[in-house]
């Protein structure tokens, strides 16, 4: 019977043992993964929040049967925000169809998580130290409509002067400016301004004129 104990104590002490390294194994693993995880979650949470305002403004365009706008704030500091720069992002639609001189808003404006931005279509002084971004095609670069200012209803008086990227659908679901580029990479900050700092952790969405949009999860697929 002792013996019979003792083999019985000796089998739960080795699955005791199985399971402990089990846990280290995944610990580890885990560790790795954090260790090695260049801001991915937040990428893959900017990615996600950009493809839920592109469908808001998708849906709105073709509900309202006007024009629709997803805007990127992008006033540079200090006369803009820097809070704001290349991470406040918002829907509008237009007052009037047809016409782009007065914006209705929709729904909250959103920022991206911290530690990421729009990258825009130069990183000239956007970049960390030693880190080289490229631009031979395909570049992770945003290619969206030139920064304009936009009159938007219920904005405050010192908003006037604020300028946005814009990316726009119509009523029949084209999107404009043609084979548009967001880019949203991660980035530390100097003096205001984002400084990005890893031209492999990129993320975003391409566009055609058409209406497709592609989820792009790597620097190369843009």
């Amino acid at each position: 019977m002792n013996r019979t104990r003792f083999r019985l104590r000796r089998a739960f002490t080795l699955i005791e043992l199985m399971v402990v390294i089990g846990l280290i194994v995944l610990l580890v693993g885990g560790l790795s993964l954090a260790l090695n995880d260049p801001g991915t979650s937040s990428l893959a949470a900017s990615q996600n929040t950009l493809s839920s305002l592109v469908n808001t403004a998708r849906a709105q365009a073709a509900v309202r049967q006007t024009e629709a706008r997803l805007l990127i704030y992008t006033t540079r500091p200090p006369v803009g925000d820097a809070a704001k720069f290349l991470r406040y992002a918002r829907v509008v639609v237009a007052a009037t169809p047809g016409a782009t001189n007065q914006w209705l808003p929709i729904g909250p404006a959103v920022y991206f998580p911290g530690g990421t931005y729009v990258v825009p279509a130069s990183t000239t002084g956007f970049l960390a130290a030693g880190v080289i971004w490229p631009t031979a095609l395909p570049a992770p670069l945003s290619t969206l409509g030139a920064a304009a200012r936009h009159v938007i209803a219920n904005d405050p008086p010192t908003a006037a002067a604020d300028t946005y990227l814009w990316l726009q659908f119509s009523p029949d679901g084209t999107i404009s400016p043609a084979n548009a580029k967001i880019a949203v990479a991660t980035a530390g900050t100097a003096n205001s301004f984002p400084q990005f700092n890893n031209a492999a952790a990129v993320r975003g969405l391409t566009f055609r004129a058409s209406g497709a949009v592609t989820r792009v999860n790597d620097a190369a697929g843009f």
